[in-house]
């Protein structure tokens, strides 16, 4: 019929005007005939802006890679990355901008427990993913949920698993603890006390400090006094130097370990040698270059000439992020949406890369990657691997 034609036409002319293809998935955000948008929210500014920034960085790098081979089944990466100075006020506004504005698809790499606790609710709401968040909080992949997958060996896992080494191997007897007072420092907390109670121990002392703190002398005191021969830090990069030197400052030398939110090299070489013999917990290895693959090694030069700054373990992770999503991305097909993403996601196993660690595997009854993680000390002012995965 002549009006039935005319229509379609119609139809067609206004898509075309719109950027809109009438082949692309109707009713898939984020999705059209020329490229897939992600988004991401970083600590770009603020105390972990140490994080944010080469997190970002590798996501980006890795996506400008994919495009450059032709991109997924035709269509380029484009990634939209908001601030959030580890803020979960401002999170709230970076997810409101990145689902409602910028109309992404899925959010890949966000950082943060305190961050992704605030977004997630907004993403499951409009049935978008959150994938490989940079935080190892159990939250990132529990309760089962088709549109959380995590990458990371859980905070609460790597704190039983060491904390156990300590007590077994290494005949510790009275353990303490100093984490942030939020999501992320409870789950290191929660692990730690855990395991104890199945060894039939408890925590000797336990201590708290606010996001941004700069002074613990009165926390390292009151884990001093307890006689602790083991403290438990469930802080990240400034608070986890701060909390050393101020134990070392006051004269004791007590063991500690660290999650592995503080196992970063800025934690061994900004502080010149004042956190030596600091413990982590960690699931892939910090590359250096002098002892990296000859892979490795290239992805190390071809960052620093791309950032003009040292490739880290931050970067790795972006970079890791990015590549799985691809990964996914092609297996869902052409004609992607959430639930083949899911499905996709679901049959990855074994996946290895050039950055080491545990294999990773997800299936419809797991969305973590891995719950192996090893230990690894600092060495003057690097980090050395003791153990490469815990039992």
């Amino acid at each position: 019929m002549k009006i039935s034609n005319f229509v379609v036409k119609t139809l067609g002319l206004l898509a075309v005007s719109l950027g809109i293809s009438v082949s692309a998935q109707a009713g898939t955000q984020g999705v059209s005939e020329t490229e897939i948008v992600l988004g991401s929210h970083q600590p770009l500014s603020g105390p972990l802006a140490g994080w944010g920034v080469p997190v970002t960085n590798g996501l980006r790098m890795r996506a400008e890679e994919i495009n450059a081979a032709g991109g997924i089944h035709g269509r380029s990466i484009r990634i939209v990355v908001e601030d959030t100075a580890y803020s979960p006020t401002k999170a709230a506004q970076a997810g409101s901008k990145l689902i409602n504005k910028d109309k992404i698809f899925a959010m890949i790499g966000a950082l943060g427990t305190p961050t992704n606790m605030v977004t997630i609710p907004m993403l499951q709401k409009k049935g978008l993913h959150n994938l490989f968040p940079l935080s190892a909080a159990r939250q990132m992949y529990e309760p089962l949920d088709p549109l959380k997958f995590s990458i990371f060996a859980p905070y609460y896992e790597g704190a039983k698993q060491t904390t156990e080494y300590f007590v077994q191997e290494k005949g510790k007897k009275v353990i303490g603890i100093l984490y942030q007072d939020d999501d992320y420092g409870k789950e290191v907390r929660a692990g730690v006390a855990d395991q104890l109670a199945e060894m039939g121990m408890t925590l000797a002392a336990e201590t708290t400090y606010k996001r941004g703190a700069k002074d613990f002398s009165s926390q390292i005191a009151k884990l001093q006094a307890a006689g602790c021969d083991l403290v438990v830090l469930g802080t990240v990069i400034r608070e986890t130097i701060g909390a050393v030197v101020t134990a070392r400052k006051m004269g004791w030398k007590v063991d500690m370990l660290v999650s592995g939110a503080g196992y970063t090299p800025h934690v061994a070489f900004l502080a010149k040698g004042a956190t030596h013999g600091l413990y982590a917990s960690f699931q892939v290895p910090i590359p250096y270059a002098d002892t990296a693959s000859s892979e490795l090694k290239a992805w190390m030069e071809k960052y620093k000439a791309k950032y003009d700054a040292d490739a880290n373990i931050q970067a790795a992770y972006g970079y890791r992020a990015m590549s799985l999503f691809a990964v996914a991305a092609e297996q869902a097909g052409h004609h992607i949406d959430s639930a083949k993403l899911t499905a996709a996601l679901e049959s990855i196993t074994g996946y290895t890369d050039m950055f080491g660690g545990p294999a990773l595997s997800f299936s419809s009854t797991s969305h973590v990657g891995t719950t192996q993680g090893g230990l690894a000390q600092i060495d003057g002012t690097r980090w050395v691997t003791l153990i490469d995965i815990l039992e």
